[in-house]
């Protein structure tokens, strides 16, 4: 049987001048999509790196609820507290409290209250599986987040 053959026009910009591409059909099955084991998204590589900062006042614990819930709101639409202090073998009341100051600094967003359960959400502005445009107008709709700051012991409440 013989070898099929796909045709693409590409154009040389500079000149205009139009070429023709042929691909045999064995050659583009081979190809493959990018391979991240499922659903995927893009992250702000200065926002992510301003948060693992040491001055940046997020503790590794605070890290990993963020990337739970950041996580789940792609997944569920978020995720409250408890989930994540089940997943991440964390307490209620340590990730409640972690999920209120991050919500605070609007890194968190509060995606449904029922009850007195809060479900939480990534900031748009620091994790995304949308397509830029989409990306862009939901994160229109949203401050921009802030860090909590270098802790000093003395604010372990507030």
């Amino acid at each position: 049987m013989p070898k099929q053959v796909r045709s693409r026009e590409l154009v040389n910009t500079g000149t205009g001048e139009v070429h023709e591409l042929q691909e045999p059909d064995d050659e583009v099955d081979s190809r493959r999509a990018y391979s991240f084991g499922g659903r995927h998204g893009q992250f702000s590589f200065e926002r992510v790196l301003a948060m693992l900062s040491g001055e940046s006042g997020i503790t590794g614990d605070a890290l990993r609820v963020f990337f739970y819930c950041g996580i789940m709101t792609y997944k569920q639409g978020g995720a409250s507290a408890k989930e994540a202090a089940e997943h991440l073998g964390l307490t209620v009341q340590a990730t409640r409290r972690i999920a209120k100051s991050l919500a605070a600094n609007k890194i968190f967003l509060v995606a449904e209250v029922t009850g007195r359960t809060i479900k939480y959400r990534a900031s748009p502005h620091i994790v995304s599986s949308l397509s830029g445009a989409d990306q862009s107008e939901e994160a229109a709709a949203y401050h921009l987040p802030t860090l909590p700051g270098p802790r000093t012991g003395t604010d372990r409440k507030a």
